[in-house]
């Protein structure tokens, strides 16, 4: 977030997504690094257990960091999506099991075409994956951003 006198507010919806988001993103990195030592049978499983809360951390001020400078933005001017922002979250996650020597996890092509980096699958495909507060406030975000969009658009005498 900015520093200063005056942090800019974002817009209800767009605080509603980001809050949901905030109070998250460390369950859903905690569950899914979870998941993939589960499934693993080679590296230091003790190390990363070790640094869950580090890279929940880590991951959390990413994502809000991110999260936050893209909301505060015009629709107008956004050039990315939550999502996108969260599944680039899944590096830092990626990057210590990695270092662990932890084996990646089987995708199919799709995942493998579509998110190439993420070897082990963590990045969310939906808002769902993170909780369903999170589903329910990015849905009800998006329908905001595209209202405003398409009354924008119509007020310049575009179909």
């Amino acid at each position: 977030m900015e520093t200063g006198l005056h942090t800019p507010q974002l817009d209800p919806y767009a605080q509603s997504l980001y809050d949901a988001v905030e109070a998250a993103v460390p369950g859903w990195v905690t569950r899914r690094i979870h998941a993939v030592l589960q499934m693993s049978s080679l590296g230091d499983t003790a190390s990363v257990h070790g640094q869950l809360e580090k890279i929940a951390e880590e991951t959390k001020q990413f994502v809000t960091t991110e999260l936050f400078q893209l909301l505060i933005a015009d629709v107008d001017a956004q050039r990315t999506n939550p999502l996108h922002i969260l599944r680039r979250s899944s590096l830092i996650a990626t990057r210590a099991l990695q270092q662990a020597n932890i084996s990646p996890v089987h995708r199919d092509e799709f995942d493998k075409s579509a998110l190439p980096d993420d070897v082990y699958a963590m990045g969310p495909h939906t808002w769902r994956d993170l909780s369903e507060e999170v589903h329910e406030a990015g849905i009800t975000w998006g329908a905001w951003k595209a209202a405003t969009v398409i009354q924008r658009r119509r007020s310049e005498g575009k179909q």
